[in-house]
């Protein structure tokens, strides 16, 4: 399985294998070194496949709006017109990666647009 490390020093996205260990040693291409520690984290953890799908369908429109240096906010606007928010925050600004917010604020939003919405998916 190839997982997605970026370098700290440099920002440079550097595509490394897998195989189970926790911690691993990353060389980019700018030949920095450094730890890379493997956190598992499911994108699709609390919704089935059938009903994300039917749900992402529904989605007109993602925005994503960076409210500090700690904070990240995804709004999601449906076909229906109906409106979804969700958030993601770190307790520690060196700990902040907006990639990662945007993810957990959209899933976070996810979650939310599924119990408020749930009946247009049966």
């Amino acid at each position: 399985m190839n997982i997605e490390s970026i370098c700290p020093k440099c920002g440079e996205i550097n595509n490394v294998e897998l195989k189970g260990e926790k911690i691993l040693l990353v060389a980019c291409k700018n030949s920095h070194k450094y730890d890379h520690i493997v956190i598992p984290y499911s994108r699709t953890i609390g919704i089935k496949d059938d009903k994300r799908a039917k749900l992402e369908e529904m989605i007109v429109e993602k925005k994503f709006h960076r409210m500090s240096d700690k904070s990240t906010i995804c709004l999601l606007i449906f076909e229906n017109g109906y409106e979804v928010e969700g958030r993601s925050t770190v307790r520690d600004m060196a700990d902040f990666r907006l990639v990662i917010g945007k993810d957990k604020a959209y899933e976070q939003a996810l979650r939310k647009s599924m119990e408020a919405l749930g009946a247009y998916l049966v």
